[in-house]
């Protein structure tokens, strides 16, 4: 009886720990635990601002502006793991940053249009780098993003037009649509099909209407901004679409590879043509924006797969007439639906939280 039980703990273990790597795959999008904010102050010195918590501080910008910074380790006796968003936006005068190896996030338009700066070391335990973060830095000529970097978000470094040497880790996991667009580096490529990291594709710069992605790829980020390609061609290797991955494209029709499991931020938002999104049974996450001004879609199912649609995530869609949820489990954001004028009917089951949502949008209520 005694080795009985031994067995079955040892299997219950290996299973909790087959469980905890499966859903490793995704990363996270914060490196930080969530904390008690205590206060925000100001160093006398550097004149940084920055905002105390119960754990860690945040660097939140500057009162004066720097020609040369360095972000500390310590603050107020804490350590320094993020820097803000928009904590040193437009920051001219901006030449050369240092940021100590505690930080471990850099976060929304930190950095966005320094247009000075030329010279920036990021710390060797950088987690993910913000969407726009460096954006705009003309005067930027080399980056090296660190080898524990695993998210780097969408256009983190594009229109650095004199960005001519960059060094990805191989273990970057999720790399947002238009990362570095209208950079020399990314220029000078000269393969179709640009990837980076974990098999992300990063950039295409064919102009076939329809394009069938190479077997391998584990993220598609690639499509922003390309106002060629019509319909593409998913394989099963593709586990997520990435953030801003077709942002503001030509795309009319997708068909979601059947290992897709999450579509990131405003993947699809701003795709006019967009006719027809067939989505898969595993499909789990759908995030902010993800199909914002989707304007040709008419109706929508979503499979029971679906585990949260974030905020705004069908807004404006304004040919959309039928949305149906087919499970009572999906979790909702705010403003799901905001201003999408034809919209008639949303159906779900009758203990979804999309009753709710409907009966204060006015909309007619249809329980499956």
């Amino acid at each position: 009886m005694f080795k009985k039980t031994i067995v079955l703990i040892l299997i219950c273990l290996l299973s909790f720990s087959f469980v905890s790597c499966k859903n490793e795959e995704i990363p996270r999008t914060s490196a930080l635990k969530e904390s008690a904010f205590i206060s925000s102050e100001v160093e006398k010195e550097t004149t940084l601002t920055y905002d105390v918590y119960e754990d860690y501080v945040i660097i939140t910008g500057s009162l004066s502006p720097f020609e040369t910074l360095v972000i500390p380790e310590t603050l107020s006796g804490k350590e320094v793991r993020a820097i803000d968003k928009d904590a040193f936006r437009d920051m001219t005068t901006l030449r050369a940053v240092t940021i100590s190896d505690t930080v471990k996030e850099i976060r929304e338009n930190a950095f966005s249009g320094c247009t000075a700066l030329d010279n920036v070391v990021l710390p060797e335990y950088l987690y993910s780098i913000g969407t726009s973060a460096f954006f705009a830095n003309t005067s930027l000529l080399s980056i090296r993003i660190p080898l524990g970097t695993k998210i780097i978000g969408a256009y983190s470094f594009a229109d650095c037009s004199s960005l001519k040497n960059v060094f990805i880790p191989n273990g970057a996991e999720s790399i947002g649509g238009g990362a570095f667009l209208n950079t020399l580096w990314l220029e000078n490529k000269e393969e179709k099909f640009v990837t980076a990291g974990q098999n992300v594709l990063i950039h295409y710069s064919g102009s076939d209407e329809e394009v069938k992605i190479p077997d391998g790829i584990t993220e598609i980020s690639a499509f922003c901004e390309n106002f060629f390609t019509k319909s593409i061609i998913i394989p099963e290797s593709v586990e997520r679409i990435g953030t801003y991955a077709f942002l503001n494209s030509s795309i009319t029709s997708v068909t979601l590879g059947e290992n897709i499991r999450e579509i990131g931020d405003s993947a699809f938002d701003g795709c006019l043509n967009l006719e027809e999104i067939r989505f898969n049974d595993r499909i789990e996450t759908i995030g902010d924006f993800a199909f914002t001004g989707c304007q040709a879609i008419k109706k929508i199912t979503l499979p029971k797969s679906v585990k949260e649609v974030g905020d705004s995530t069908f807004a404006r869609c304004d040919g959309l007439t039928e949305l149906t949820f087919t499970s009572a489990k999906t979790k909702i954001g705010k403003d799901i639906c905001e201003s999408c004028s034809s919209l008639k009917k949303i159906a779900c089951p009758k203990r979804s939280d999309v009753v709710e949502y409907a009966k204060e949008s006015g909309l007619i209520l249809d329980i499956i």
